[in-house]
């Protein structure tokens, strides 16, 4: 049987934040992907929360949580009005799970207060880079540029692309942008920044320095982008467990959710071995 959820908003120093929260026990907290917000987390949360207490928060500047004033966004910003959300929550210790644009400030959160996290789950992670990155990031960078020289030259030639096999293809990417470009914080964060501001917050040379049990979890129907970022991810983090998941597409907690909860239950399991409490207390 499904418990309740139950809906809340605070106030925080930089806005108001928006969570849905269900069910009792120890503390697991989602934070959502980069095109969706934390309704994405339901039916996955429903499935946990019997066991434990799960809070989603809306990302500051998306959902239903709002920036009092306009601002300039980051995932500095974002880790720092997460943290004040989890202190005026009391919250002493948690599980962390992000996926996407969440799971890179997940990830950043946890590298500044590795203290409050239990462990961390990234699902599909944002905010790693790999060879020939930038030349991808460029690509989408322009895709939510506005006006973009790329989005009027495919509408131009977009009557003519069925003759050539390639209408479905450009069809695909101006409907990517439309779903993009509902979500003006992501696209702020991911791609509207400057490179060197952007590249500056970037997880890669920080993830060597995290010692905190962590589980990526990729599905192998994904982008390429985001395999190569999960892979990235996993190489680097000293602790980080790789599970690629069998006709995983790319929003896997919606698609997949029980799924996605027995790997998070399985692995919230194993931070109560001795082992992995004697590591939190080292770290």
């Amino acid at each position: 049987m499904y418990q309740p959820f139950h809906h809340f908003r605070i106030s925080i120093s930089q806005g108001q934040v928006f969570w849905r929260e269900v069910g009792d026990g120890p503390a697991v907290l989602f934070l959502h992907g980069s095109w969706i917000d934390s309704g994405q987390w339901i039916p996955l949360m429903q499935h946990l929360s019997l066991d434990h207490c799960c809070f989603a928060p809306d990302i500051l500047g998306s959902g239903e949580s709002r920036f009092f004033t306009k601002t300039h966004p980051s995932i500095s910003l974002e880790v720092e009005c997460l943290a004040e959300y989890i202190q005026t929550l009391k919250l002493k210790e948690l599980c962390l799970v992000g996926h996407g644009l969440g799971a890179w400030i997940a990830s950043s959160y946890a590298l500044k207060y590795p203290e409050v996290v239990k462990g961390l789950v990234v699902i599909a992670p944002e905010g790693v880079t790999f060879q020939n990155y930038k030349k991808e990031w460029g690509g989408l960078r322009q895709l939510v540029s506005n006006p973009s020289l790329s989005v009027l030259f495919f509408k131009l030639i977009y009557p003519l692309a069925f003759l050539f096999g390639q209408g479905k293809k450009i069809k695909n990417w101006l409907n990517y942008r439309r779903m993009m470009l509902q979500w003006p914080l992501a696209c702020q964060l991911l791609y509207r920044r400057r490179w060197a501001e952007i590249q500056e917050e970037m997880l890669n040379k920080p993830l060597s320095g995290l010692r905190l049990p962590t589980l990526v979890l990729q599905g192998d129907e994904d982008t390429v982008i985001a395999q190569k970022q999960s892979k990235t991810y996993s190489e680097i983090a000293p602790m980080a467990e790789c599970q690629i998941i069998q006709g995983g597409q790319p929003n896997l907690p919606l698609q997949m959710p029980e799924v996605v909860a027995q790997y998070i239950r399985e692995f919230i399991t194993t931070l109560d071995t001795p082992r992995a409490k004697a590591t939190r207390i080292l770290k």
